[in-house]
């Protein structure tokens, strides 16, 4: 295994300039392996992976196809309550020769290179990770002495991704604010990252898991909601109209370095005049072990039609649960 390491070290080493990372959700060969089976199943399929069986439990599904263009066999796994993926697992071989396992191991890793990044060696093994997957490759040893390549695929964040769009990292079960502004003082999530809000209904979610659109029920009707994201995915709009009302609210977010909403604003439309705007700057002061902040200063501006502008400084201090991973 000495002379694997020598040769894969050295690999990583030259390819690492062409390295591209998509850090949206894991992906085998640009297929997004997260999300319900079927939706899972219909990509892998128009990438030419064939479906050849199931187990008898229905958590299993194989697949056959071309992995880098090699011939391979996909296991790709889901939750039995959710029905989302939980894992992949490509496997080629078996090899019986230490040359041709050198051969594809090396090729296996420049390509995995290019389509994730750096590679760490752990072991026997070389794994990639980030806060949306872990892609680990291995070599397995058979009963009759011949070796496999492995490749392992983990999506290390939830399908959902209500939390994440809201700055939360990790698996966060309940948000509670004290001094809560313009957000809702309790939030709930479920394992798979999806916030719980009764009122919150006919939503449509994108391939990756973000809300794209929903209904807000109101007092008067309901309101249509939709979601705005830039590049990285971040929330930086989000959009409700209620017409029978003639309300319109539009939310607007900005980042700090570390991804976190530095500010925000809140305008409200009735017509085309603008009648409320609140304006608000983050200023975190504490924050726990998962990186949510407990602790804020927010300065806020506040004006409503017919009334001078007001300032003020509110601190807020906020308690996170988690599920267990």
């Amino acid at each position: 295994m000495n002379r694997f390491v020598t040769l894969c070290v050295l690999l990583l080493s030259v390819c690492g300039l062409w390295a591209q990372t998509e850090t949206r959700c894991i992906r085998l060969q640009g297929v997004p392996l997260e999300g319900p089976l079927d939706s899972v199943r219909t990509q892998l399929q128009s990438a030419e992976w064939t479906e050849w069986g199931q187990s008898d439990d229905g958590e299993d599904y194989y697949f056959r196809g071309k992995f880098y263009g090699l011939r391979a066999k996909l296991l790709v796994s889901i939750s039995p309550t959710s029905k989302l993926l939980t894992s992949a697992y490509v496997s080629i071989g078996p090899y019986s020769t230490e040359a041709m396992l050198t051969k594809n191991l090396q090729f296996f890793l420049y390509k995995l290179k290019q389509e994730h990044g750096d590679f760490v060696e752990r072991g026997c093994a070389w794994v990639y990770l980030d806060d949306f997957s872990s892609v680990k490759l291995s070599i397995v040893n058979n009963d009759n002495g011949s070796r496999d390549i492995r490749v392992l695929y983990l999506p290390m964040a939830t399908y959902y991704k209500d939390a994440i769009s809201m700055g939360l990292h990790g698996p966060v079960q309940e948000v509670v604010t004290e001094n809560a502004v313009s957000e809702d003082q309790f939030m709930r999530f479920s394992q798979d990252g999806q916030l719980e809000q009764p009122d919150l209904t006919a939503r449509q979610y994108d391939r990756y898991g973000y809300l794209v659109s929903a209904q807000m029920t109101e007092q008067e009707g309901h309101s249509d909601v939709t979601y705005t994201y830039d590049s990285q995915y971040r929330l930086i709009r989000r959009t409700l109209t209620n017409e029978a009302a003639g309300i319109r609210y539009i939310h607007e977010y900005t980042y700090n370095e570390q991804d976190e909403v530095a500010s925000q604003s809140q305008k409200v439309f009735k017509g085309d005049e603008c009648v409320l705007t609140l304006n608000m700057h983050n200023n975190y002061m504490t924050r726990d072990d998962q990186g949510n902040w407990t602790t804020n200063s927010l300065s806020l501006s506040y004006w409503e039609k017919g009334s001078q502008s007001q300032q003020t400084t509110v601190l807020q201090k906020r308690t996170l649960a988690y599920w267990e991973e």
